[in-house]
């Protein structure tokens, strides 16, 4: 999901919004939604109001407003919100969607709990920036109040985990990426190129990955405490081949 303006090519997020639920729908979003309640339930929070930073197109939020909660998503993509107030309005569902940059938003309200999920924070590329998303992040949250989100690791990008192809002539989304690590700049420049019936497409994404110590002291600065990792979709700690982590974390 978008969170930071892209200007290195063709526009991340943008040509594969009207597609992205095609893409995404062999993603376990069930199982997302039930981590993301294992995890509150860790930290022994209640909340009954969510913010879904990058929501990307909602299916996250439609998962947890079927659960009891309250829920509004914002994203950085115009397309990618298109899609969700479409899915919401034709599936009756009361969520609030904005567009907004997640380093730097202001919604006018305040919410129990945050989440972001599916690497959506990687795509902010300058430490700067993802401080600044903490503190967004935090004034909209009162003392107590839980944030949780992933970050894929150095790890996964340097094996190759975003070089992925799908060319089955029966698909309707064909796909194939190509990723190009920087080690000195730790980031990847990933290379997608789209087939849907007779259109072709492209997009460039590009991602960072952040030092677990950084990413502490960051969530730190921004008033946040009781901070824990975990390797991603267990209560188990990060190993040296953990590709992607979950944050939790309490606004102070």
């Amino acid at each position: 999901m978008a969170c930071q303006p892209d200007s290195s090519g063709p526009k991340s997020f943008g040509p594969v919004a009207p597609y992205y639920d095609e893409l995404m729908k062999a993603v376990p979003y069930r199982m997302w939604s039930s981590y993301y309640l294992l995890l509150l339930a860790h930290q022994d929070v209640h909340p009954k109001s969510l913010l879904d930073v990058c929501c990307g197109t909602g299916s996250m939020s439609e998962l947890l407003l079927r659960e009891g909660f309250e829920v509004a998503g914002f994203d950085l993509s115009e397309g990618m919100i298109r899609e969700a107030k479409r899915k919401a309005k034709s599936r009756k569902m009361p969520i609030d969607y904005w567009v907004a940059d997640a380093t730097n938003f202001e919604l006018g309200r305040r919410f129990d709990a945050a989440f972001s999920f599916f690497d959506s924070l990687n795509n902010i590329l300058e430490p700067e920036l993802l401080q600044n998303a903490f503190h967004s992040v935090a004034r909209h949250l009162p003392a107590g109040a839980s944030w949780i989100f992933d970050l894929n690791t150095a790890y996964a990008f340097r094996e190759q985990m975003f070089d992925q192809e799908s060319s089955r002539a029966n698909s309707k989304l064909r796909y194939k990426w190509v990723g190009e690590w920087n080690e000195s700049t730790k980031k990847i420049v990933v290379r997608m190129k789209f087939w849907f019936r007779d259109q072709e497409f492209m997009e460039i994404h590009e991602q960072r990955a952040y030092d677990h110590d950084d990413v502490v002291a960051m969530l730190e600065k921004a008033g946040f405490g009781s901070i824990r990792a975990f390797h991603s979709y267990t209560l188990n700690p990060p190993r040296h081949k953990s590709d992607r982590i979950h944050y939790t974390a309490i606004r102070l």
